[in-house]
């Protein structure tokens, strides 16, 4: 399932086999790269309907602001997350949040922009597939990469203006119904 490196990227990083697949893609979203990698690793593997209630779960710390720990889940932040300047201020480790994940943030945007993509690639499968029922469909691939950059500025004073660039994201995702390898496994 890799692609030809011989050839230039263009759609997806990965090769669309299988004959139970649907996918869905995202190109310039607004919001950061990092937070949709980690948010990428966290739904991986998952069914449609998990992924998407572990979303919901991280959105609730908007509504819930007074008691976060209860209701709200963190996704695991593994990597960029080590301090760095240890005399000086800077970057610290992220914290350690409740539910033995280690360190983790709350990605709300992100998660919004997964949800969307998630309901987007269920819609194909009902499209396409009618006797696939899509909440039970696993995620096989998900993957965020760096999109376009805007460039803007930022007017200063005297005259002089600062860079002020937005780097966007392409999000893909695809799903797969695998209930039926495991059917034929149990027919032999």
């Amino acid at each position: 399932m890799s692609r030809d490196r011989s050839k230039p990227q263009k759609g997806y990083s990965q090769l669309l086999q299988g004959n139970r697949l649907v996918s869905a893609r995202a190109v310039d979203v607004n919001c950061h790269s990092k937070h949709c990698f980690e948010i990428a690793r966290a739904i991986r593997n998952k069914t449609a309907s998990q992924a998407v209630e572990l979303l919901e779960s991280v959105i609730r710390i908007e509504s819930d602001r007074i008691d976060i720990h209860r209701k709200a889940k963190a996704i695991p932040f593994r990597r960029g997350n080590k301090m760095r300047h240890r005399n000086r201020a800077g970057p610290r480790s992220l914290g350690h949040r409740k539910g033995k994940i280690g360190p983790g943030r709350y990605p709300v945007k992100a998660s919004k922009e997964f949800i969307k993509l998630i309901n987007s690639a269920m819609d194909n499968a009902r499209h396409e597939h009618e006797d696939i029922e899509p909440e039970d469909m696993v995620i096989t691939h998900v993957a965020a990469h760096r999109g376009q950059v805007s460039k803007g500025w930022i007017p200063r004073a005297r005259g002089r203006a600062s860079p002020s660039n937005l780097t966007q994201t392409n999000l893909e995702l695809f799903l797969e119904d695998l209930s039926d390898d495991i059917e034929e496994e149990d027919e032999f």
